[in-house]
């Protein structure tokens, strides 16, 4: 999983998410939204409390883009979870319904349940499952025959990439790199022996591609031996 800072909105409906009191996040129909980095983290998968906002994303039928996987198969999963939300409160008020109404001897036929349905609001959310199911009916025929099922393949840069992390990792620059398998001898290890390195050989040209870090006469730090200037659009170190 690769999450961006990108919530994206597949439904045909503009949706308004309350993200603190007094600020909501707005995003279109068939759009999308960039969001801050700490809404990012917010919304991220796995964060303690992660599991109620993941409620309320499913029932708005918006989703974080995952860089790794498609548009089609993301906005499928996202609005078959629209429709499980709001089916599951559909169904939740007529059982509740049903049960008052029965206890209290009073009618409970079809038209009469269409009538409250209505009146309560349940009647458009129903017309907009419906809605929603036709572009699912429409989005399942183009994943089911799609080879990699959703995931974007990626062409790793293999100089700056570490391919026995899961997922694999590209980093920022060849530097970057180095200092992630200098901290981390296990994934070093790893990462020597299937690209078959030599261990003593390679701390060398570990050493030599990091950033050296001294101290000038006046006390201002200064670095030496930085390594060729990054291409377009890498960031070295």
């Amino acid at each position: 999983m690769a999450v961006v800072a990108n919530l994206i909105n597949p439904t045909p409906y503009d949706v308004s998410i309350a993200y603190q009191q007094g600020v909501f996040i707005d995003v279109p129909a068939d759009g999308e939204v960039n969001i801050s980095m700490q809404q990012l983290d917010d919304f991220r998968p796995g964060k303690p409390g992660s599991e109620e906002t993941k409620k309320i994303l499913d029932f708005e039928g918006v989703f974080l883009q995952d860089s790794d996987l498609s548009y089609d198969f993301q906005a499928l999963e996202s609005l078959k979870s629209y429709v499980r939300e709001r089916k599951d409160r559909i169904r939740t008020f007529l059982e509740r319904t049903k049960g008052v109404r029965t206890q209290q001897g009073v009618n409970v036929d079809d038209d009469v349940m269409q009538e409250l349905l209505d009146s309560a609001g349940y009647g458009n959310m129903q017309r907009c499952v419906d809605k929603v199911q036709d572009r699912i009916s429409i989005l399942e025929k183009l994943v089911n025959t799609d080879e990699a099922k959703g995931y974007v393949g990626r062409t790793l840069d293999p100089e700056r990439s570490c391919f026995v992390t899961n997922p694999p990792r590209q980093f920022p620059s060849k530097t970057a790199l180095a200092l992630f398998l200098a901290e981390h001898p296990e994934i070093k290890a790893k990462h020597d022996a299937l690209l078959g390195v030599d261990a003593e050989a390679d701390a060398s040209t570990i050493a030599a591609s990091l950033t050296e870090v001294v101290t000038a006469g006046d006390g201002s730090v200064v670095t030496t031996n930085a390594g060729p200037a990054p291409k377009a659009g890498e960031f070295n170190g």
